[in-house]
């Protein structure tokens, strides 16, 4: 039996995706408050403590749980990322119940916005899972026994046939690059941005909404495609027998690349979408990949017979003859 190891890289990644979301969700609550009460929008240095004060709740709640698992020997992805949903929802009732937050949530959307962090919780859940990697009960806890009794059993191997796996986390992962790339779009036009406008801050205002609602927009827009697209690119790279990140790389760049070629001829102005789309679906089946992990080749189904004499290869005789019973 393997328990997840305690690894602080694995934290660091698994934090990722709820810094990202409660960054969306702060740069809302800014916009919210310079608009219905400008004098009461807290300072900078505020804002920087609040978001400091989520992630290290984030932070504690998440090893917290990783601590539970290890105690109940849980070491499964799926119960990684089920933690990390549970996990980020406490977090998240706990900012609401002590002021936690630059803005309350208006009248029947507390439960609505708190699904945003549940979801990154999960992913962020699956990556500690994924990225700590695995030990064996007796190498974590450190016993002396081992040395004294006799000899360990040798580590399991397998050198079958394998594939990879059929993963929704890898899906999930995978298809919310699109708006992560499309993100990091409006960020290059922040030093215009500020330029542009006389006001300063107004113009920080824009510079901190206009990618937190690209970011929200084109996740609303581009998640289901996307799952679609990389189970499509996962299930045409295991029919071609191909299992690396590379060659899952160029499978899903020339699969975008082939949609939007498709789609040009309807829309012209999509061709210069093309290279773009190529890079992000590369992207996306590498990520899928590095995710997703090999299973063996499943055996085959057994046969259900009913009769005795029909359980023959395909080269006997009798499969190339008929048998003659006479009639009276």
């Amino acid at each position: 039996m393997y328990l997840v190891k305690n690894s602080p890289r694995a934290l660091f990644a698994a934090l990722i995706p709820l810094a990202i979301v409660e960054a969306v969700l702060m740069a809302y609550a800014i916009a919210g408050g310079q608009v219905t009460d400008p004098a009461g929008v807290p300072a900078p240095d505020q804002i920087v403590v609040l978001y400091a004060g989520r992630m290290a709740i984030n932070a504690a709640l998440l090893f917290a749980g990783h601590v539970v698992l290890r105690q109940w020997k849980i070491s499964s992805r799926l119960a990684y990322g089920l933690m990390g949903g549970v996990m980020a929802a406490v977090s998240y009732g706990i900012a609401i119940r002590n002021h936690i937050q630059l803005a309350a949530p208006g009248d029947g959307t507390v439960v609505t916005i708190g699904l945003l962090p549940t979801v990154a919780g999960m992913i962020g859940g699956f990556l500690y899972g994924q990225f700590a990697g695995l030990s064996s009960i007796a190498q974590a806890a450190g016993t002396a026994l081992a040395n004294n009794g006799p000899a360990a059993a040798p580590p399991v191997v397998f050198d079958g046939p394998v594939r990879v796996r059929t993963s929704v986390a890898g899906i999930a992962i995978s298809a919310l690059m699109p708006t992560v790339l499309a993100t990091l779009v409006p960020y290059t036009l922040v030093p215009l941005l500020m330029n542009g406008f006389a006001d300063k801050s107004t113009a920080s205002i824009f510079a901190a909404v206009i990618p937190a609602q690209t970011f929200m927009i084109m996740m609303v827009i581009s998640v289901i495609p996307s799952s679609i697209f990389m189970l499509c690119v996962h299930h045409v790279a295991r029919a071609m027998s191909r299992r690396s990140a590379w060659e899952y790389a160029a499978i899903g760049g020339v699969a975008a690349f082939g949609c939007l070629l498709l789609l040009a001829f309807v829309v012209p102005l999509l061709a210069v979408l093309m290279v773009p789309a190529a890079f992000c679906g590369a992207v996306m089946g590498a990520l899928y990949r590095r995710f997703a992990g090999l299973e063996p080749m499943p055996l085959p189904e057994a046969v259900i017979a009913t009769d005795p004499n029909a359980l023959v290869g395909a080269d006997h005789p009798s499969r190339h003859q008929h048998g003659v019973i006479l009639s009276n």
